[in-house]
């Protein structure tokens, strides 16, 4: 027993130690293994994917997603899951766009998101909608499903809306309903 247990411990150990060995993993880090992490026989796919870029105006902007994928070829659009882009504005304030799907289209610099699209503008203004494409060159948003919006100022309801500026102005399109709020103190 004095030997036994003891030799019993050490192949455990052993086992252990050796064990990821003896069957390999093709899914697993390798150096020289013939192929890139993550790609696939008709594109490539990436997990957490940020992309930092400047517009015209030297304003810059930020794309990220929880997953991209591209199909093979070169210039096919990007496809994300759960993106969010930011944008400066050109008087210090920022934007915010996240939505449930979008398509990356690099050499138009557009996004299209689709799914939950929710607008965040520094000011206090929300924007909901279906979908919304935005030109990341021309730093506009806009999408012709109906849109909800709330802020400071009130609410807004419409069949579409256009964000020109990087957010110094929403227009909202179609038939709409607005409630506005006056200011505290104001007359009525």
């Amino acid at each position: 027993m004095k030997l036994a247990l003891p030799a019993a411990a050490l192949a455990i150990v052993a086992a252990t130690f050796a064990w990821p060995g003896l069957l390999p993993d093709p899914g697993r880090f390798r150096l020289g293994g013939g192929g890139a992490p993550g790609a696939a026989a008709d594109g490539l796919a990436v997990d957490n994917p940020s992309y930092m870029g400047i517009d015209d105006e030297r304003r810059p902007y930020r794309i990220s997603a929880a997953s991209a994928s591209r199909r093979a070829g070169s210039g096919a659009p990007i496809r994300l899951r759960s993106p969010q882009a930011d944008l400066l504005t050109g008087d210090g304030g920022w934007v915010a766009l996240t939505a449930e799907s979008g398509v990356y289209d690099e050499a138009a610099r557009t996004v299209d998101l689709a799914g939950a699209v929710t607008i965040l503008l520094d000011r206090g203004y929300r924007i909901e909608s279906d979908e919304a494409r935005i030109d990341l060159a021309a730093g506009t948003a806009e999408g012709g499903r109906p849109v909800a919006g709330r802020g400071p100022a009130g609410t807004v309801k419409g069949e579409g809306f256009r964000v020109r500026d990087r957010g110094r102005r929403v227009l909202f399109a179609g038939r709409g309903r607005a409630v506005l709020r006056g200011a505290p103190g104001a007359e009525r």
